[in-house]
């Protein structure tokens, strides 16, 4: 008989309550919760109530978990209580049914097609940027949000809805993003309860379902083909020739928006306010837009030449990371030293990762130098995960990084914006790290 393996449990978290386990620290401060857990071990178990969460804080464990292992794995909990909201979509399906989805609509995120959608990108940031006046205070985490929501809705639909059923879409799915983390962290139980919190979310699956389904309807019909993301949803086929059906495209419409706006908005603000706060950044990234732009309108040709602005982004995108993603073990499974078992809760987050002092130096400070080539290069693979990695990896990665980079380069290079307040802007742990009331005071660039 061949010796039978150890079976090891991770330590326990310090500060668990008998009942609520860690939720206590979970609620009051997440984030310096999560960055703790990397000196108490490489997995640590936490209790949230009373189901038991083992947190990988090892980057080389996490790529374990998301590439070189990722078939002991599946969605977690998180992602259950999100397929209420986005369905089937490739953000909350696992195995087969995700590879085949990916599949389908990788073409709609070909570097080619990226490319076409930078106009529209550009068009939204200079339609917001026209409407804004010098010393006009701007609340730029909405801000950012609504110009994102333009732009992948633009990119998503080649076509114009009427004016109320634009608005019933904007605010449906607004108040879904804002409604579907929450009832990710509440029991089940919650959701039935009549308040008017439930009502109003219900009502905006309702509405988004409902605009979206007439939307593929009308897409349908012979000779409205069109150049855009749903024209490509619509006509993709697997080996055996057949398609999408419209509730597998609407779930992709949906799981698109919501990667598309909550992230890439927060990301944007957070890199205007981080921008604002450091004025050598500021001088050269301007510097850079002023060289490469010359004054004309940012395109996809510019994008590899403003590498400054490259590497603001990605020290942004560390800084500011989502704070937990989880995943679900199939059979029983060996990290490192830990053994967990099957059904299991995994926790890793990209936010405590990307503020360990193990992999970056100074990790609260920004600093965008630290992506130059020599640099980054020291950095441990799984250290720095924005969009994930492996099979999960989010297909939309570029997608999202070309809206960024075209909408600060569409901002800097006209305005600038200050903040009133002398203190740090308060991160809000929710889908993505967001910052709490980041209202900024618009200013024009001297010259130009």
């Amino acid at each position: 008989m061949s010796p039978r393996t150890e079976t090891l449990s991770p330590p326990t978290a310090p500060g668990s309550l008998p009942g609520i386990g860690h939720i206590l620290p979970l609620l009051r401060d997440p984030l310096s919760f999560m960055t703790s857990l990397s000196t108490v071990g490489d997995v640590v178990r936490i209790d949230v109530a009373r189901m038991p969460a083992y947190v990988v804080t090892d980057p080389e464990l996490v790529r374990r978990v998301l590439v070189t292992s990722d078939h002991d794995f599946t969605q977690g909990r998180v992602y259950e209580k999100l397929s209420q909201f986005l369905g089937e979509g490739v953000g909350t399906t696992s195995g087969r049914k995700h590879r085949k989805l990916r599949r389908l609509i990788q073409p709609a995120f070909h570097r080619d097609r990226i490319a076409e959608y930078a106009d529209t990108m550009r068009t939204a940031a200079e339609n917001m940027v026209a409407d804004w006046r010098p010393g006009q205070e701007i609340a730029v985490d909405s801000a950012m949000n609504d110009m994102a929501l333009t732009a992948v809705t633009a990119c998503l639909f080649d076509t114009e809805m009427g004016p109320r059923a634009s608005a019933e879409f904007r605010e449906s799915i607004l108040t879904l993003f804002h409604g579907a983390v929450l009832r990710t962290l509440l029991p089940t139980a919650w959701e039935k309860v009549p308040t008017p919190g439930n009502h109003r979310y219900r009502r905006a699956i309702t509405v988004a379902n409902r605009i979206i389904d007439e939307t593929i309807s009308t897409y349908r019909t012979p000779g409205h083909e069109r150049d855009d993301m749903l024209s490509l949803l619509l006509a993709a086929r697997d080996d055996d020739g057949d398609g999408l059906t419209d509730k597998q495209i609407r779930d992709q419409v949906i799981t698109f928006l919501f990667a598309g706006v909550e992230t890439t908005g927060a990301t944007i603000a957070w890199a205007l306010y981080e921008i604002a706060r450091h004025p050598a950044v500021e001088k050269q990234l301007h510097e850079e837009l002023d060289r490469v732009l010359a004054g004309r309108p940012p395109t996809w040709k510019d994008l590899c030449e403003l590498r400054y602005t490259s590497r603001v982004i990605s020290e942004t995108l560390r800084l500011h990371a989502p704070w937990l993603i989880l995943r679900r073990t199939l059979r029983e499974v060996r990290l490192g030293e830990a053994t967990l078992p099957e059904g299991a809760e995994v926790i890793y987050s990209p936010y405590a990762l990307q503020h360990d002092p193990r992999f970056f130096t100074a990790p609260s400070r920004f600093d965008p130098d630290r992506w130059l080539d020599d640099r980054a290069a020291t950095q441990p693979r799984g250290a720095h995960i924005p969009f994930g990695a492996g099979v999960h990896k989010c297909v939309g990665d570029v997608f999202a990084t070309t809206e960024i980079t075209i909408a600060l380069a569409v901002i800097c290079s006209r305005l600038r914006l200050r903040s009133r307040s002398l203190r740090p802007i308060p991160e809000v742990a929710a889908a993505t790290t967001h910052p709490k009331g980041l209202t900024m005071v618009v200013e024009p660039r001297i010259g130009v």
